[in-house]
């Protein structure tokens, strides 16, 4: 019997230690995941004293007092600092904050609560306790100055803010710390913001602001000048980056040092030109000399930068001995300094030679190599490196975003790292956005393999991106989480690249992934919309952001007018704002963004669907007239419709009121604001196309009326026995055996060509400098049928700085080996029709070769120039359209 109970004992006691075990493996998973279940009340407390220790810094001080501040902006409670405990007071919550090395009460509340030492491993460097010891007190411990900062960020995440007190979860204890060395961004408004958003300058304290903001998010790092903010940086014991240009010399007027840059462009110098090389030299001690003690100093490859001649081929060593001379430079006055280079559009023969000069022995003075935009040797990003690794597609792994670091780290001698430069701030054509058009061709001919495809196939919806620009506000969760999991394994961290402040989820998600980097992106949402809009709004907003990332991706078959979502977010949006709480709305300007973009996507779904409903107008008049013989007055009618344009509703009236004051809001609490609401003016269909068409069609009798009028009601349509080709991104074009969507070679603006165009005329194929133009087969041709082609044709406009290497104007096509048109010159922005009979012999065998090819001083040159000419957008052979039509 005693046997048997003590068995009965013996497997309790078992029970019970495997049931703690599990407790703690739970506990470990939640906090992993950010989200750490509650097993008590929250407490509530109307006041706090904040307890440093006796020997406290002057940094522990400092990010006291912004804890401090950071309260009393959200709650109406009584805070004290001091450096011992008022025995006084009775109630409210007593924080010993600081290091336990600095504070005697701190360390003596370790040992009676026997809670382990905080260390190199535990939790690590720059991490930090935060654990309720009693309804009472709360110990906040920093490892070092910053894991006090961001115990700091992380007991304002975790608190919920009344007017009159705050609450915090009772069972509060985490011990964390980052997971990445490397951690920081850029910060400032840009020009972009300022010209189109119209929006004032920030203050001082408001760039202060943003730079503690991602601070208590977990950035440890900052790019960052000479002066001011430097100094306000170093205040806080974080760190800063310099930026230094190895051949950036825009001062220099001297033609025989100018650089071959990549794309043209002036302010560099080539570094193999003796002269220029030792002016750099000179330069860069100048700026040592004269600069702080940065952490970090980066000298960045291209983009812009870098020289393309021959003599300085392959760029990739010429610039490695350059920075590595400038390198000890710097370390002659700052030798703790860390330098690292970027190979930003580089191509593989430089990397090549960098991997080769780095083994070749060892390079002390180099920390790491940079990771940024056009980077990568295994995606096709703008920038337009100009050859890829091949040879690492052989198996896919993690996917393309991971193979060229991996092999990155594979290659370099083990003393150095990789840091990220990842750029997260331009929604579309940038390192990891939407592109514009499938990726041209390198300057091998390659392309991506097909398993890689899916990030190049995700574009722009194509109403909204003609009304925001590159810098404007968006949120991208679910596309973003993907690319750091898939990079961020295999380097140190990241610096990101931002050009403003219209990043700011995407800019925040990133710090928080690089303290715990697997975090679900659910999560890192929930915290984010907590932390920024408070526990009532936040399920709102969480479900808006997610939202916002589908509404802004072109879905085929389901134009914008049908995207449910764009309502959805408006209303989630709308109701977040109704439950937050005055104390958190009243000076919210980050809501006011949300709800800005929510009412100027609405707007501009409104305004398409009034657009097609007027098109819609048009063609019924037509198809009505093309019964009735043609009536002059339907095309007088569908004329004057046309020539009124389309008319703002009510509701558009309201939307584009509501975002006007929300901007005007936004813009007076924190200097943002959308650049949508003054750019909302377009023909986001192509209604100018119609206009012309229904014009011509007036001017036109018998046959020819006809056939303009039966391309506006049925436009694709090319007859029995016909084929309707459409050669843009993703589109129908079954008979194109060579070409490629033509990616315009740099962020599209406005005036390339003219809204009037159809979607599907702005839109193209084309080649470059290659011997064979765009290409078309058919075969199953009746051999006795009759047959023409219709081709829409166009070329863009080019920016100045491109402009004056572009010669291409005309072009020549063949049907097989038979000349239609020697030199044709096509349309400068506004597209037009050209039709031409096929030679019957060239269908007598059932197929059909059409052939482009471009015109003989096109592309032609030295090496250096033509490669320029291929960078920035130049084409050889183009066409939007072709229709094959039986007779």
């Amino acid at each position: 019997m005693k046997h048997h109970s003590f068995s009965i004992i013996s497997d309790m006691k078992k029970l019970n230690i495997a049931s703690g075990f599990l407790i703690l493996l739970l506990a470990a998973f939640f906090e992993s995941q950010g989200n750490i279940p509650s097993n008590s009340q929250p407490m509530r407390y109307d006041e706090i004293s904040i307890v440093l220790g006796e020997d406290s810094g002057e940094i522990e001080e400092r990010v006291a007092r912004l804890l401090r501040d950071r309260i009393l902006e959200k709650s109406n409670i009584d805070i004290s600092i001091d450096k011992k405990i008022d025995s006084k007071k009775e109630e409210g919550l007593t924080i010993l904050f600081g290091m336990p090395s600095h504070h005697a009460l701190l360390a003596d509340k370790f040992k009676e609560n026997r809670i382990p030492e905080l260390s190199d491993l535990e939790p690590g460097q720059e991490g930090f306790l935060l654990q309720q010891i009693d309804d009472e007190s709360l110990v906040m411990a920093g490892y070092d100055n910053r894991g006090c900062l961001y115990a700091v960020g992380e007991l304002l995440r975790q608190i919920t803010f009344h007017f009159d007190h705050i609450m915090v979860p009772g069972d509060l204890d985490i011990r964390t710390a980052p997971a990445f060395e490397i951690r920081g961004t850029q910060f400032g408004q840009s020009g972009v913001a300022k010209r189109l958003a119209k929006v004032r300058d920030w203050t001082e304290e408001e760039n202060q602001r943003v730079i503690l903001d991602y601070a208590l998010a977990g950035a440890n790092i900052f790019s960052v000048k000479p002066g001011p903010m430097y100094d306000f940086i170093k205040s806080y014991d974080l760190m800063t980056q310099g930026g230094f240009g190895a051949n950036t010399a825009p001062e220099i007027k001297e033609p025989a040092w100018l650089a071959s840059e990549s794309i043209g462009r002036v302010g560099y110098v080539c570094p193999s030109v003796p002269e220029a090389r030792e002016y750099m030299l000179k330069k860069c001690e100048d700026f040592a000399k004269a600069g702080p003690a940065y952490d970090l100093v980066k000298f960045h490859g291209g983009d812009g930068g870098g020289c393309e001649c021959d003599r300085c081929e392959p760029y990739g060593l010429t610039f490695i001995k350059l920075v590595g001379d400038m390198a000890n430079i710097i370390h002659k006055y700052h030798p703790d300094t860390r330098i690292y280079f970027t190979n930003q559009k580089f191509d593989n023969a430089d990397d090549n030679a960098i991997f080769s000069y780095l083994q070749e022995k060892p390079r002390d003075w180099l920390w790491a190599w940079g990771f940024g935009p056009g980077s990568d040797a295994t995606t096709w990003q703008p920038g337009h490196r100009q050859t890829h690794r091949m040879d690492l597609f052989r198996y896919p792994g993690f996917g393309p975003y991971s193979l060229y670091p991996l092999e990155i780290v594979r290659q370099m001698p083990p003393q150095h790292k990789l840091v990220y430069y990842n750029e997260i701030t331009h929604w579309k054509y940038a390192q990891h956005a939407y592109i514009q058009m499938y990726p041209r061709a390198d300057k091998n001919g390659d392309l991506p393999p097909h398993w890689g495809h899916d990030i190049y196939e995700r574009r722009p919806d194509q109403y909204l991106t003609m009304v925001y620009n590159r810098l404007t506000f968006y949120a991208w969760p679910r596309n973003y989480h993907r690319v750091f999991n898939d990079l961020m394994r295999y380097g140190v961290g990241d610096i990101t690249h931002s050009s403003g402040h219209h990043d700011h989820f995407n800019q925040w998600m990133w710090q928080r992934l690089l303290w715990s980097p697997r975090t679900t992106v659910e999560n890192v949402v929930d915290d984010y919309c907590k932390t920024w809009f408070g526990e009532e709004a936040a399920p709102f907003m969480a479900k808006a952001i997610f939202q916002l990332e589908e509404n802004l991706e072109e879905i085929p078959g389901k134009p914008l007018p049908e995207k449910e979502g764009v309502l959805e977010y408006y209303n989630l949006v709308k109701k977040a704002g109704e439950v937050m709480p005055d104390l958190l709305m009243k000076d919210n300007w980050l809501w006011r963004m949300y709800m800005q973009k929510a009412a100027l996507d609405r707007y501009i779904q409104l305004a398409v669907s009034e657009q097609m409903k007027l098109q819609e107008k048009v063609e019924i008049l037509v198809a009505t007239g093309l019964d009735g013989n043609m009536a002059d007055q339907n095309l007088l009618e569908a004329d004057e419709l046309l020539k009124s344009g389309m008319k703002e509703t009510n509701e558009m009236n309201s939307l584009k009121k509501e975002a006007l004051l929300l901007g005007e809001e936004s813009n007076d609490l924190f200097g943002v604001r959308n650049d949508g609401l003054y750019n909302l003016d377009h023909d986001f269909i192509g209604l100018g196309w119609l206009e012309r068409q229904i014009s011509r069609s007036m001017e036109a009798k018998g046959k020819e009326r006809l056939e303009l009028l039966r391309m506006i009601v049925d436009y694709e349509n090319p007859g029995e026995g016909g084929f309707y080709d459409n050669l843009g991104t993703s589109d129908k074009a079954p008979h194109v055996v060579n070409g490629y969507p033509y990616d315009h070679g740099q962020p599209y603006v406005q005036q390339m060509l003219s809204e009037g165009n159809r979607p599907s005329q702005r839109s193209m194929h084309f080649t470059q400098d290659e011997n064979q133009g765009v290409t078309l087969f058919y075969d199953n041709l009746d051999p006795n049928g009759k047959y023409k082609i219709r081709l829409t044709l166009v070329r863009p406009w080019y920016q100045e700085r491109y402009d004056l290497r572009m010669n291409q104007k005309s072009e020549s096509i063949y049907a097989d080996d038979e000349l239609l048109v020697k030199e044709l010159e096509l349309p400068l922005q506004m597209s037009d029709f050209f039709t031409f009979k096929i030679p019957k012999k060239a269908t007598s065998d059932g197929e059909l070769t059409i052939r482009f090819e471009k015109a003989p001083d096109v592309a032609d040159g030295d090496r250096v120039k033509v490669e320029q000419w291929r960078n920035s957008g130049g084409w050889g052979t183009i066409v939007s359209e072709v229709w094959l039509i039986k007779k």
